[in-house]
C-alpha cells in the first residue's frame, strides 16, 4: 500500500458541531418543539436502523425534517490516506484497501427518505467503517462490492460511530474503484487483526474472530416483552487458543440456521464480549455482526 507523506495531506480547519448544537439549533428555529421530542425522534430513528448510524448523522436527518440546515464538518483532506490516519471532521478522503464485511442495504423514511449499506475495510493498518448512502449503495444492491475484493474509496468524509471510531461516509460527490483482478495488492485479511478466543474477557468489547464450529448447539425462539417472538442460535467457535460459545440473535439465528455446519470455517467482523449469568465469556452476533463462512485464511 502506498506510504502518504504528511506533507501531502494539506487540511483546513473548522470547528465540528457537536450533537448538543444541533439540538439546540433545532430548538432554536422550530419554538413549539420540545428537547424530549427530538431525543425520542431519536430514540426510534436508532431502533428503525438497528443502531448503526451515530447519533450526529441521525440528528443531521432529524433537523432537516424540521427544515433546519446544519453545517457539514469542515475539516478537507486533499490526499490518500491509511486507516491509522482518518479523524473525524475530515472531508475529501480517499482510502484504499481490501473489504471483508458487506451488510445489506437498509432504508430510512422521511422528508429525505433514502437507504445505506455498510462495509468494513481492511488495510495495513487497521479496519475501517464506511457507510454507503443512497446511489452508492446501489452498489451494494447490484452485488458490485463483494468480500476479498480490494477498493479504492474517493472523495469521502469522515464521522464519528457510536463506538467512538472513526468511520467513512460515501455520498454523491465520492467515488468507488474497484481494483482490476489479478494485480497484487500489498492488503491483509482479517486474520491480522483478529482476537484470539483464549484471551477474550468481558473487557474485550466488540471483536473480530477467525475460527472452525466444532458443535452446533441448535436455535429455540423466546417471547420478548412486548410479546413478539425473538430467536436465539449457539454454537462453539475453537481456534488454536481456546474455545468460547457463540450466541446468535434473531435474523442472524435464522440466516446461521441455514448454513453453519461442524467444522465450516468462518470469520465474525463485529462480534460482542459479553459475560453471562454464569459469569462465563460468551460472543453474541446480531445484525451488526458479518459472518463469512468459509472463508480462506491469510
Amino acid at each position: 500500500m502506498q506510504k502518504i507523506k504528511s506533507a501531502s495531506m494539506p487540511l483546513s480547519f473548522r470547528r465540528i458541531m457537536t450533537t448538543r448544537e444541533i439540538i439546540e439549533k433545532i430548538l432554536a428555529e422550530n419554538p413549539e418543539v420540545s428537547e424530549q421530542q427530538i431525543l425520542e425522534k431519536l430514540k426510534a430513528e436508532k431502533s428503525r436502523t438497528g443502531g448503526l448510524l451515530t447519533d450526529e448523522t441521525l440528528l443531521r436527518l432529524i433537523a432537516a425534517r424540521y427544515g433546519v440546515e446544519v453545517q457539514q464538518n469542515g475539516i478537507k483532506n486533499c490526499g490518500n490516506l491509511s486507516t491509522s490516519r482518518l479523524f473525524p471532521g475530515l472531508k475529501d478522503v480517499t482510502v484504499a484497501g481490501r473489504l471483508i464485511a458487506v451488510f445489506s442495504v437498509r432504508t430510512f423514511e422521511g422528508e429525505k427518505s433514502g437507504k445505506f449499506a455498510t462495509l468494513m475495510l481492511v488495510d495495513n493498518d487497521g479496519i475501517l467503517r464506511v457507510v454507503l448512502w443512497n446511489e452508492k449503495a446501489d452498489w451494494v444492491e447490484r452485488g458490485e462490492l463483494k468480500v476479498g475484493q480490494a477498493v479504492r474509496f474517493l472523495h469521502g468524509y469522515t464521522r464519528v460511530d457510536r463506538y467512538n471510531k472513526v468511520e467513512l461516509h460515501l455520498g454523491s460527490r465520492s467515488q468507488i474503484e474497484i481494483e482490476r483482478q489479478g494485480k497484487n495488492f500489498d492488503y491483509p485479511t482479517i486474520h491480522k487483526f483478529a482476537t484470539k478466543i483464549g484471551s477474550l474477557s468481558k473487557a474485550s468489547g466488540v471483536v473480530h474472530l477467525c475460527g472452525m464450529v466444532k458443535q452446533v448447539l441448535g436455535s429455540a425462539t423466546f417471547t420478548r416483552i412486548d410479546s413478539s417472538e425473538g430467536t436465539v442460535m449457539r454454537f462453539l467457535l475453537k481456534d488454536d487458543s481456546g474455545e468460547v460459545i457463540a450466541v446468535a440473535w434473531n435474523e442472524k439465528a435464522t440466516e446461521l440456521e441455514k448454513t453453519i455446519k461442524t467444522e465450516a470455517h468462518l470469520q465474525l467482523i463485529n462480534a460482542k464480549v459479553k459475560e453471562n449469568q454464569n459469569g462465563i465469556i460468551e460472543v453474541h452476533l446480531d445484525s451488526s455482526t458479518y459472518v463469512d463462512l468459509q472463508a480462506v485464511g491469510g
